[in-house]
């Protein structure tokens, strides 16, 4: 997973927008254009656990205005400047 993070770091950059593709928990597909670095609409306090060690990636969901997680074992691309990567299970 070390490697994905740091793809998906590279790949995006700091407070850049992308689109990400994964699984959610239920099994469906979710596109979602989203953002890395936003601490805009942060209330305050630190989170109870470190999400890349449970193999998630917080993330600023721009449609819905909130933060989300994604299960970074289960992105399938990423889209950014034009251009896309694809995971594969080896990655």
């Amino acid at each position: 997973m070390e490697k994905r993070v740091e793809i998906i770091k590279e790949f995006v950059g700091k407070n850049k927008i992308f689109t990400a593709t994964f699984i959610k928990k239920d099994g469906t597909t979710r596109v979602m254009n989203c953002q890395l670095g936003v601490k805009k609409h942060l209330k305050g306090g630190e989170q109870k656990f470190n999400p890349i060690e449970k193999n998630l990636l917080t993330v600023f969901d721009m449609q819905k205005g909130e933060y989300r997680m994604i299960n970074i074992s289960t992105l399938q691309e990423l889209k950014a400047h034009g251009e896309i990567v694809e995971f594969s299970e080896g990655i």
